[in-house]
């Protein structure tokens, strides 16, 4: 599979799972292309994407990538990817700031339930954690260069050594999305059994580390039939019971 592929792959497995996400500027996806071998690591904020995304402008090839969005300015491009069908042009010019804010305002994943838990633990612990940390010595299975991506964890917290781990409902359950057949990962299984083999590595080499993981799933709230978070009142005593 071409790199192109797997860009595509990820992409369409992202929007397959956060429904209600259309649009997300692409240094945003840079964590989940690691995760799935694409790039060995992020520099100067999603610079590996975007030169892809500009060599491909040059070559008038975008229409490689049917997710492209781009705002394009007189000095520089911004990124983004959406939704097929999210518009009616993958480089559509977004017509003014206030559009520009409210696209950048409902990507950053602040409203998902995951941040809203970490948040919460945040709040329990009076520290602000690391999010999407990664550790030398915690890194995935290696792609066909030899190459292992570090493995980003939730949250951590290292005046306490302690990472937290949110786990939403594709972390228990099947998803046909990532058990396709025909899309294997670096580590030569589905998506779905990739995401479990990297969960209990984390499980089992960190504490190795002196750092401690606590796992928080959804299911440890109350939660809708899509298996989202209701937000409750109580839900920060709860996050304190599970961090005690």
């Amino acid at each position: 599979m071409t790199k192109i592929s797997q860009i595509n792959t990820v992409l369409r497995e992202y929007f397959e799972v956060n429904k209600r996400i259309n649009i997300i500027p692409a240094k945003y996806m840079m964590s989940y292309f690691i995760l799935a071998g694409i790039f060995e690591k992020d520099t100067k904020n999603g610079l590996p994407i975007r030169a892809i995304l500009r060599r491909l402008d040059q070559k008038n090839e975008l229409h490689q990538i049917p997710f492209v969005y781009a705002e394009r300015k007189a000095a520089n491009t911004n990124w983004f990817f959406q939704r097929n069908g999210a518009s009616t042009s993958g480089t559509k010019k977004l017509t003014s700031k206030t559009n520009l804010k409210e696209v950048t305002k409902t990507t950053t994943r602040k409203d998902s339930d995951e941040h809203y838990i970490l948040d919460l633990c945040d709040e329990v612990l009076g520290l602000k954690g690391s999010r999407q940390h990664r550790f030398d010595f915690l890194v995935g299975d290696p792609n066909k260069e030899g190459k292992c991506a570090k493995l980003p964890v939730d949250s951590y917290y290292p005046e306490s050594n302690l990472v937290i781990e949110y786990k939403e409902q594709q972390h228990t359950k099947p998803n046909k999305h990532f058990e396709k057949p025909d899309l294997f990962t670096v580590s030569g299984v589905h998506r779905g059994e990739q995401r479990k083999i990297y969960d209990k590595r984390r499980l089992e080499i960190l504490p190795l580390h002196g750092i401690k993981v606590i796992e928080i799933s959804y299911s440890d709230f109350e939660h809708d039939g899509k298996d989202r978070i209701l937000r409750k009142d109580g839900d920060v005593e709860r996050v304190k019971k599970l961090i005690k």
